[in-house]
């Protein structure tokens, strides 16, 4: 656990990025709540059809942020300035690459993509009007959310709350005017997204253009061998964004052919309400992030461990607080989303079911951030990448076995078996650096 002295500086990092994580899980209820209410069950599932897609714009963006922001990180941690604002400059010009064509990719085949993720008939139509306007957003939405990573690594993570959370609110009054009042539909929510996303961007640049804060020119230019290692580490934190959503297209396509449109707006909301646990857990993680590869840096290994057990402790506590909250509200929660009867009825099941997994989740999400955020890009990525082949197994073969029901049961099934790989990659790591010490120490003085 942390000491003392570790508490301010600790909490200073997590607290704000975890509300900075919840808030726009709340944000993305908020969507589905209006969506729910204006449009009906094929809404919410047009939503979460299309939501994949924009999952995926975000992991682009937190992938390269968060890469090079443990790049600057630890070479500040080892005392390379230089090192580190070039890493900046760097991640920021990969940002800008990312976004062009990732944007015509979504305006040129947006219902295509949506028809390949389980969309049919109205709820196809619904996907593919919310995703034709949600490309227009594309650059915003990479450059503000990588940048986060980057405006944190800098010790502002306050600011970068500050960008979320108006942000976020900003998206609130624009749904609720374009979806409740204009009558737009998934259209206007995701009219509200990409202006909301706008503004941030506004923000972001003013933070870039301080004195303070400028990237100098001879920085703002791609450096080979960082834009790879931030690439590489960056695998992770992208799939951890991502990768959540195979379980999403997995589930859908699977509810779709089980389950119908009725399994498949049940999901919307049980997804959206579970996301709010998971948001909780990865803030953790992402903000402690900067802690430890300075730490890493400075050759602490103490202080990492410490930093890292404490995740543990609070990540596993919120996934069971996230539990009994799912089951104690699970008959609320649909009348939020102005859920049909019989719709309610699956979610009112299905919640507390699909949410055991956050129990779990807490371990092994925990685990991936340590590792990328100390340089171990083969065990994040391995815990990442390995989640999105069980969940193709699980889920398909747990449909087959009982339908609707072993849906619900697999994402926990998954999660349980990635805990004990977690845990093993933990004692593989433990086991290797205990013996790079005892080779140090029998070079230095002949004794182990």
């Amino acid at each position: 656990m942390i000491t003392k002295d570790m508490v301010r500086e600790y909490l200073k990092y997590i607290v704000p990025t975890m509300i900075t994580f919840t808030l726009a899980s709340v944000y993305s209820i908020v969507d589905g709540v209006f969506v729910g209410h204006a449009v009906g069950d094929a809404g919410l599932a047009g939503i979460n059809v299309a939501f994949p897609l924009v999952a995926f714009i975000m992991a682009v963006g937190t992938g390269i942020g968060m890469g090079g922001g443990v790049i600057s990180s630890i070479a500040k941690g080892a005392g390379d300035e230089a090192k580190a604002r070039r890493a900046v400059g760097t991640t920021f010009l990969m940002l800008v690459l990312a976004a062009a064509p990732i944007m015509a990719l979504l305006l040129a085949f947006a219902e295509p993509i949506c028809q390949l993720l389980g969309g049919r008939g109205e709820t196809l139509s619904q996907a593919a009007a919310y995703l034709s306007v949600i490309a227009w957003g594309v650059p915003f939405q990479i450059l503000v959310t990588g940048s986060m990573p980057l405006i944190r690594n800098q010790g502002k993570v306050a600011y970068a709350m500050g960008v979320q959370v108006l942000a976020g609110l900003m998206n609130v009054a624009l749904d609720f005017a374009f979806v409740i009042v204009a009558g737009w539909g998934t259209a206007g929510a995701a009219l509200a997204t990409v202006m909301a996303q706008a503004s941030a961007f506004l923000l972001v640049g003013a933070f870039f253009l301080r004195k303070k804060n400028r990237i100098a020119r001879r920085d703002l230019r791609i450096d080979g061998r960082i834009a790879l290692h931030a690439l590489k580490l960056g695998m992770a934190p992208f799939g951890l964004t991502l990768l959540p959503e195979a379980t999403v297209v997995a589930i859908n396509v699977n509810l779709a052919a089980y389950g119908g449109e009725t399994a498949l707006a049940a999901y919307a909301v049980v997804s959206y309400t579970a996301c709010v646990i998971q948001m909780l857990i990865q803030g953790v993680g992402d903000g402690s992030q900067p802690l430890v590869s300075k730490r890493y840096g400075a050759g602490d290994a103490d202080g990492v461990r410490r930093i890292r057990n404490t995740n543990y402790l609070i990540t596993v506590s919120l996934g069971a607080l996230g539990l009994g909250a799912m089951f104690l509200l699970r008959d609320q929660i649909p009348l939020l989303f102005g859920a049909s009867e019989q719709t309610a009825g699956v979610i009112a099941w299905a919640l507390p079911v699909f949410s055991t997994a956050y129990v779990f989740y807490g371990f092994t999400h925990a685990s991936t951030s340590y590792f990328y955020a100390v340089d171990d890009a083969r065990a994040s990525s391995a815990i990442v990448y390995g989640e999105a082949l069980l969940v193709v197994a699980v889920v398909f073969g747990a449909a087959r076995l009982a339908g609707v029901d072993g849906v619900w049961l697999s994402v926990t099934v998954v999660q349980a078996i990635l805990t004990v790989c977690a845990a093993a990659l933990l004692r593989r790591r433990h086991r290797s650096r205990s013996a790079q010490g005892c080779a140090r120490a029998t070079v230095g003085d002949g004794a182990c």
